[in-house]
């Protein structure tokens, strides 16, 4: 059985638009069920019968909205979705045919305006003056990606709540999904892009609704940050993050990114550094090329 979680803040417009898609490719593959998790803005209409609401009482943002949607979910197979994403017919059952041993999740070729290759789905991590900044990936064939893009991926459900979900530290976005994928190679779990099967993204609807340029800015670098300090364990490289991040201090003329940095060190030093073990940096970096 398969269960999509849509979370979804005050969007009953964009899932309008695109909840048939859903009902469409689930319908191709047997048991199924739709869980919206209203992230505490209110404002849902009637939904479909298919559909079971689950609701928050206050907006916690994404990764904590589908953090309670996949524990709700009776699926052992769980589709990730934003409100903003339209399927293709077969995605689901593509997706479930190449969600094999040893990999965690799988995503689709991502069509948004975003992409400046035409695909968000496959990503890479490539060191630039010591951070590592994502890439695109352009395929025609299955391959490793970094990470499972938020906006649409398929996982086993178990191995999503065994790595703990999204870490509510990155709310309310941003690098949320590049640190759940992180952590699911460094156990030894691919991530495969797998751009044979397609759905088309909006492209960040909600966060342009919810947060002006300077704050997505600020969010967006601290959660960078905080994705390095936790982490990084070759110490070459957390050497090299630490320089970036003084170079920031000292020379970044732009507000937001600094602020991001003073929130970011302040949150780490509230969470501290992830467990060691596992792959290393470097393995991740190259297996998912």
């Amino acid at each position: 059985m398969i269960t999509a979680v849509i979370p979804t803040f005050r969007g009953q417009r964009r899932l309008d638009r695109n909840l048939a898609s859903v009902v469409e490719t689930l319908g191709r593959c047997g048991g199924w069920e739709i869980i919206v998790v209203d992230d505490g803005g209110g404002e849902l209409g009637p939904q479909p019968r298919c559909v079971r609401v689950v609701e928050l009482s206050r907006n916690a943002g994404y990764g904590p909205a589908v953090n309670a949607g996949v524990a709700a979910a009776r699926g052992e197979l769980v589709l990730i979705l934003n409100d903003d994403v339209r399927l293709e017919p077969e995605l689901a059952r593509g997706l479930r045919e190449s969600l094999r041993d040893g990999v965690f999740a799988v995503v689709p070729r991502i069509r948004s305006r975003l992409a400046a290759c035409g695909d968000e789905g496959g990503k890479r991590g490539e060191l630039v003056r010591g951070l590592i900044e994502i890439r695109e990936v352009d395929r025609e064939v299955p391959g490793a990606t970094l990470y499972p893009v938020g906006c649409c991926f398929l996982c086993r459900r178990q191995d999503y709540l065994e790595l703990g979900g999204y870490d509510p530290l990155y709310a309310p976005f941003f690098w949320e999904d590049v640190d759940l994928g992180y952590r699911a190679w460094r156990r030894g779990l691919a991530v495969l892009h797998v751009p044979g099967v397609t759905c088309w993204h909006e492209a960040s609807a909600t966060i342009e609704e919810v947060a002006s340029e300077p704050d997505r800015q600020r969010i967006f670098f601290r959660n960078q940050v905080l994705f390095h300090l936790r982490n990084l364990q070759d110490s070459s490289l957390r050497w090299g993050c630490l320089g970036a991040l003084a170079a920031v201090e000292l020379l970044d003329s732009n507000e937001p990114r600094r602020r991001g940095l003073s929130e970011a060190l302040r949150l780490f030093g509230e969470v501290g550094f992830r467990e060691t073990g596992g792959l290393s940096d470097r393995e991740i970096l190259a297996r998912a090329r």
